[in-house]
């Protein structure tokens, strides 16, 4: 476990910054929405629409927060941590209910910048569909605030509240569509399988609790080490309840059932923000919690071996995600058995960083990457889907000839997801794969079976393609993006094109905010 280098009290306010402005920006969208959603033709709907507002406030959170990322580099060794909320004020080494470190701040770049484009898509889905805009975008950054908390947790008090913030925002948001009986389907499922895995994982910290007497991380890791052998099973049982839970939020397999159903039926921006930025907080807080909270046995020392847990979990995840997603005709469907399997090699990074270097880096390039090539394929869908009226794979037949864009950069976006240069993607498996080859031969086996498995997306992923270049179209009318549409795809095409042509800043990036506290 890592000790805080250095506490300084007056930098503890501004490193809150980002998240006191989410909270007042989610209000004042609220707010304006409630004299603007009833009469779209008010002054103020047409000089502070509630959708511009949101995005344009995400924007300069986003600003603020990649701010205060690059004070803390260019800190150095001086701001490593922030403690915020000591349990005992006056003792600058007490445990704390979060910590604000550049681990945080990475990953909350990630859900900030994801909601910026999440925004931008649900302008264009939501454009011909009368609803609540205030409440929606309301929602939205209040889940994105959910998520940056979540990523500071270093108790399980807070990290469970963090959780349960952002998915009761979620559950609203996956049933938002009141009137489409496929959207509160969606909201259903996930909230009845949402609230059984809080209460396992509740169950869980409650039993780590009695265990090691402590809620905070770091006095459990401790307490772990020490624990009588008489209480092995018990820490055991409770880590892996706790693994339950936070599988759920990573759509891990077996925990995994809400997740198609639940995109397929939920309005796609929001699908969009489950697959990426929902994932982002269930990998901060997965590390957290198994590096900083529950060691692995060693030196004859006690703890909890959750590693063959984990390498068990990665295994099933990766290769029924993609098995899965070969007979899939929806691309939702597809794409939701798709982010499964990208959980599952993800997973190899956590399971590496135990002893090599490249693990922790390798984890954090991955998630960034994987945010711009799959809400770029999502980005694709929702432009497609409000031409179209369709969501099935076979209606992206000759997509070449009706939108070279569309079906260009969603075939990169594919290519990235398959791991293919010069992508992100390609640069991610490349970093999780190579730190557990660097760890040792218990972790080549995993290996092998992520390759195959890489081999086998790329069948499902070309299916597509080979519908869009090589099938004869439906119709011969053009297909043309809206200007939120066209924003938001070269953004995210520039993000898996530039990091993975030139990844030495994202390499840098990622090691720098790589020490969890």
């Amino acid at each position: 476990m890592n000790d805080f280098k250095n506490f300084i009290p007056d930098y503890r306010y501004a490193v809150l910054a980002p998240q006191i402005l989410l909270a007042v920006l989610a209000l004042a969208v609220l707010v304006v929405g409630l004299f603007t959603d009833r009469n779209r033709k008010s002054k103020l709907e047409h000089y502070l629409p509630p959708d511009y507002l949101a995005v344009c406030g995400l924007v300069a959170v986003l600003a603020w927060q990649s701010s205060m990322l690059w004070r803390s580099l260019k800190a150095g060794e001086v701001v490593q941590a922030v403690k915020l909320f000591p349990t005992s004020p006056g003792d600058p080494l007490s445990p704390s209910l979060m910590v604000m470190d550049r681990f945080a701040m990475f990953f909350s770049l990630i859900a900030i910048g994801g909601s910026v484009l999440v925004g931008l898509l649900s302008i264009d889905y939501f454009r011909k569909r009368d609803f609540n805009r205030g409440e929606y975008y309301s929602l939205l950054i209040f889940a994105t605030l959910a998520i940056t908390l979540v990523a500071a947790s270093t108790d399980l008090i807070t990290i469970y509240l963090s959780l349960e913030f952002l998915s009761l925002c979620s559950y609203v948001l996956a049933a938002y569509l009141k009137g489409d009986r496929k959207s509160s389907e969606a909201g259903l499922k996930y909230f009845l399988f949402g609230a059984v895995a809080s209460a396992v994982m509740l169950y869980g910290m409650s039993m780590l609790y009695g265990v090691t007497g402590s809620t905070a991380l770091s006095a459990i890791f401790e307490g772990l080490r020490t624990a009588p052998g008489d209480l092995a099973a018990t820490a055991w049982l409770a880590v892996v309840l706790v693994l339950a839970g936070l599988g759920f939020k990573l759509a891990l397999v077996p925990f995994h059932l809400w997740a198609p159903d639940t995109y397929e039926g939920a309005p796609t921006p929001i699908t969009a923000f489950l697959s990426v930025c929902s994932k982002a907080a269930g990998f901060a807080v997965i590390v957290r919690v198994l590096d900083i909270g529950v060691p692995l046995p060693q030196n004859g020392l006690g703890g909890v071996d959750w590693f063959s847990v984990v390498a068990a979990l990665a295994a099933i995840t990766m290769t029924l995600g993609n098995l899965v997603a070969i007979s899939q005709r929806n691309i939702k469907r597809m794409l939701a058995y798709s982010s499964i399997a990208q959980v599952g090699y993800i997973l190899i990074g956590l399971l590496a960083a135990t002893k090599s270097s490249m693990g922790m880096p390798g984890l954090m390039i991955y998630v960034f990457g994987y945010l711009f090539m799959n809400l770029g394929a999502f980005t694709v869908v929702i432009g497609l889907s409000d031409k179209t009226g369709s969501d099935e794979i076979e209606s992206y037949a000759g997509l070449m000839s009706r939108s070279p864009l569309y079906a260009v950069t969603l075939t990169l976006f594919l290519l990235s997801l398959a791991g293919i240069p010069p992508t992100v993607g390609f640069l991610g498996k490349f970093y999780v794969f190579g730190s557990a080859i660097e760890y040792g031969q218990k972790l080549w086996p995993l290996v092998a079976l992520a390759l195959a498995n890489s081999v086998i997306s790329v069948y499902y992923y070309f299916n597509v393609v080979r519908q869009m270049f090589f099938m004869p179209a439906a119709s011969k009318d053009r297909i043309s993006p809206s200007s939120a549409i066209a924003v938001a795809l070269l953004v995210s095409l520039a993000g898996i094109l530039v990091f993975g042509i030139y990844p030495q800043p994202l390499i840098d990036l990622a090691r720098w905010c790589s020490v969890v506290f």
